[in-house]
């Protein structure tokens, strides 16, 4: 049996960005839902079952790379998703 996951439109996706990874400016979350899918969403998913918390996402580059700040315990770190 296969089950076809239905594919979000890129609204929607801008939706569960602006949400859940704290992406407060409409317009950069939309970019973020053009240019990764959901792709981001999909990463944070992954992080947090590892145990690390999204603290904050950004823009650099404005138009290539999202970078997400996570944290697990005292440490930080930042993950960049760039488009190529």
């Amino acid at each position: 049996m296969v089950i076809a996951m239905e594919e979000l439109d890129v609204f929607e996706l801008a939706r569960r960005y602006h949400r859940e990874m704290k992406i407060e400016e409409p317009s950069l979350a939309t970019l973020a839902a053009e240019l990764f899918g959901d792709l981001g969403l999909k990463m944070r998913d992954f992080l947090e079952k590892e145990g690390y918390s999204l603290t904050g996402a950004k823009f650099i580059d404005y138009d290539k790379s999202l970078v997400l700040s996570i944290m697990k315990g005292s440490k930080t770190y930042e993950v960049i998703l760039r488009k190529t």
